[in-house]
């Protein structure tokens, strides 16, 4: 058996990026502190320093974290790394350009009233309108302050997403 567990955004500021996931998206702060959160050598923490300079792939890796919960229960991990410091992705890096993951979606009901949230709250959209697409369904795209691309979908008369 394989379910999704949650997804790993890394951004440059935690407070910023809180401030769309918390206010504007709804999501719940669950845990928010620094790793490693144990000395060398140290066992029974949650992540030990030389597990994450492993993962970092540098010596003396630090982050902030937070995890996130949404009301249905969808966990977002926010990621700001102090050591190496991470740095925002250009804007000529965005849109599809490069591999990775670029794209968390989610889908949602009025997704005019979510497109109006977001714009208020001064995120960039990939268009100025919510788009259609497939059969009764409608969609925009938004960067968060890192350029991380959002995916907001809906689609009326079923409970997921069908291609």
């Amino acid at each position: 058996m394989m379910r999704f567990h949650h997804m790993g955004v890394f951004v440059s500021d935690i407070d910023e990026a809180l401030r769309l996931w918390i206010d504007v998206l709804g999501f719940t702060l669950t845990h928010r502190g620094f790793i490693p959160d144990g000395r060398r050598g140290q066992s029974g923490t949650r992540m030990p320093a030389e597990t994450l300079d492993d993962i970092f792939g540098v010596e003396g890796a630090r982050s902030e974290m937070a995890l996130l919960t949404s009301s249905d229960g969808a966990m977002i991990e926010l990621q700001c790394p102090l050591v190496p410091k991470i740095e925002r992705t250009p804007p000529q890096n965005l849109r599809y350009r490069h591999t990775g993951i670029h794209e968390l979606g989610f889908q949602v009901e009025d997704i005019d009233g979510w497109f109006e949230r977001i714009r208020a709250a001064g995120y960039e959209t990939q268009t100025n309108y919510v788009w259609p697409w497939a059969i009764n369904g409608k969609s925009f795209l938004f960067y968060d302050q890192d350029g991380n691309l959002i995916q907001f979908c809906e689609q009326k008369g079923t409970s997921s997403w069908r291609p």
